[in-house]
This record gives structure tokens, sequence and C-alpha cells, in this order.
């Protein structure tokens, strides 16, 4: 079916499969928007940037947020703060230094899982390094993303920089045992 083209100041402003129109036919590949370049060929209008610089960072923030819920699934933000405090009441603990609020706090959360206090000091610990191994490498992204955005003087190409970025959040994913990410750019 031919495609006829309304031009006006030499852009594409409609497109017709209509021959009454009047209009000239066009090839299928002419869009509105596109320009008549008077012989008989036409230019894409360029490509216009998704994001700024900004809303770029943003979005790699928010994705590193995200990607860190993935990996601990439904923790509330109060639990996360406290791990620090419960590794550091666990490293007294195995150091045999543990104070009073160390204690208290180890014995509360044992109480509730039948766990002595060793074991769950154990586990404590074993958590907080595989967390500060993953938080490292979320970091790490992060950053060379914040760098490589902020190298890049196209805006057109950040969103490939962003794809870039959650291919590897989405093979340190996998590389833990998780599914990937729904991501959207």
């Amino acid at each position: 079916m031919t495609k006829y083209a309304e031009i006006i100041d030499g852009k594409v402003v409609t497109i017709s499969f209509d021959p009454k129109t009047g209009w000239p036919a066009v090839h299928d590949s002419v869009f509105p928007g596109d320009t008549d370049n008077g012989d008989g060929t036409f230019s894409r209008p360029p490509a216009r940037p998704k994001h700024t610089l900004e809303t770029a960072k943003a979005l790699i923030v928010e994705y590193a947020a995200a990607f860190e819920d993935h990996i601990t699934g439904s923790v509330s933000i109060g639990e996360k703060l406290s791990w620090a405090t419960k590794e550091a009441a666990a490293r007294a603990q195995t150091a045999g230094t543990a104070d009073a609020d160390h204690l208290a706090l180890l014995q509360a959360e044992a109480a509730q899982t039948g766990e002595t206090v060793d074991e769950l000091s154990a586990k404590i610990l074993s958590n907080a390094t595989a967390w500060q191994q993953i938080t490292g490498s979320v970091a790490g992204l992060r950053r060379s993303t914040f760098r490589a955005l902020e190298a890049e003087a196209d805006p057109v190409k950040y969103r490939a920089i962003l794809e870039t970025a959650l291919a590897k959040a989405d093979a340190l994913a996998v590389s833990l045992g998780l599914e990937p990410m729904a991501w959207e750019t």
C-alpha cells in the first residue's frame, strides 16, 4: 500500500494511505517529523535524549537500591539499619568481648529463632561478609556508571550506559543464584 505525505515547510506532518489527498507518494520509511530534503529523500530527526545527566544518575541510584532489595528480599529498613550493630555484637561475642548490650541484642534474636547466641553470631558474621561483598560490588557499579555518564558528552548515549550497568547487575544477581531483574531504562 502506498503512503502519501502532507509536507509543510519541509517537514512531514501527516501520513495517509488515501491517494485522493493530493499529497506526494513517499517511501515506506518516511514518517511524520521527517525532513524533506527536496530531492526525493527524507531525513530522520536527530535522536532526542531520554535522560539528562541528573536523571540518569538518579536512575542508577534507584536501580542500586532496588537491586539491594532484590538480594535481601523483604527486609525492613529498620532491620537493615541494625545490621552493623548486630555484626559488631557478633564479632564481640566471637572474640569473647561481648558486653551486656551486645549480649542483650543477640539473646533477644536468638530467643525468637531458637538458635544459641554462638550459632546466631556465626550466621550474622557469615551474612555480613556476603553483604559487604555485594554492597561493594553494587557501590562499584554505581560509581563506575556515574563516571561513564559524566565522561559521555552525548546524552543520547546515556541509555546505553545505563543498560550496560543493568546487564552487569543482572550478571551479579545470577552469580548469586537470583533471578535477573525486570529493569526499565
